[in-house]
C-alpha cells in the first residue's frame, strides 16, 4: 500500500491505488451529475419541491461524495496518511477470500433488485453479509437483516419518497 510507514502508522508516499480509488469516486460524482441533467431533466423529474424532485437525493449522494473526495484529495497531496491499525499489516488468505465474496454479493444483490425486488433482495444480500462476518447465533443475523431492510425501505418510500425497485415478482410493503 505504501513505500514507507513509520511506526505511528504515517506514510510518506501514498500508494497508486489511493489515487485511483479518488478517481473511481470523482467519476461516480460526475456520472450522477450527468444522470440529473440527462436523462432526469428531459423527463422533467429533476425539478420541483423536495417531494416531487426525482434527482434531489441522488443530488446530495452526488455533493457527498464529491465534497469528501475534496478532502481526499487534499490529504492526498499532503502526502501524509495516517493509516489504522488494520492496514498496517498485510491481509490474510481468509481475509482476502471475504472481501471478493463480499463484492460478489453486492453483484449477485444489484442483479437481483431488478428481479426480485428490494425487499427481498436487501434482506437476502444483508443475511449473506452478517453471515459471511460471522454473527452468531443466526437468529441474530436474520433480525438484523430484517430490521435494516424495513427500517431502509421505511426511509426511502416514505420519508424521501423514492420508489424503490418492486421486481418482476412484485413483493413490497
Amino acid at each position: 500500500m505504501t513505500e514507507s510507514a513509520t511506526e505511528s502508522g504515517q506514510v510518506s508516499r501514498v500508494a497508486l491505488g489511493e489515487w485511483l480509488m479518488l478517481a473511481a469516486f470523482i467519476a461516480l460524482g460526475i456520472f450522477v451529475y450527468q444522470q440529473i441533467n440527462g436523462p432526469l431533466t428531459a423527463q422533467g423529474n429533476a425539478s420541483g419541491d423536495p417531494v416531487n424532485n426525482a434527482a434531489l437525493f441522488p443530488r446530495l449522494v452526488a455533493n457527498l461524495i464529491l465534497g469528501l473526495s475534496a478532502l481526499q484529495l487534499v490529504q492526498l497531496l499532503r502526502r501524509k496518511v495516517r493509516l489504522s491499525a488494520e492496514f498496517r499489516y498485510k491481509a490474510t488468505g481468509d481475509s482476502a477470500w471475504r472481501c471478493l465474496a463480499c463484492f460478489g454479493m453486492l453483484l449477485a444483490y444489484l442483479f437481483a433488485l431488478p428481479l426480485a425486488g428490494f425487499y427481498p433482495a436487501t434482506a437476502a444480500f444483508l443475511l449473506a453479509l452478517v453471515v459471511l462476518l460471522k454473527a452468531r447465533p443466526i437468529w441474530f443475523a436474520v433480525l438484523v437483516a430484517v430490521l435494516i431492510t424495513f427500517v431502509v425501505g421505511y426511509v426511502f418510500e416514505e420519508l424521501l419518497r423514492v420508489v424503490l425497485p418492486q421486481g418482476r415478482l412484485g413483493l413490497s410493503f
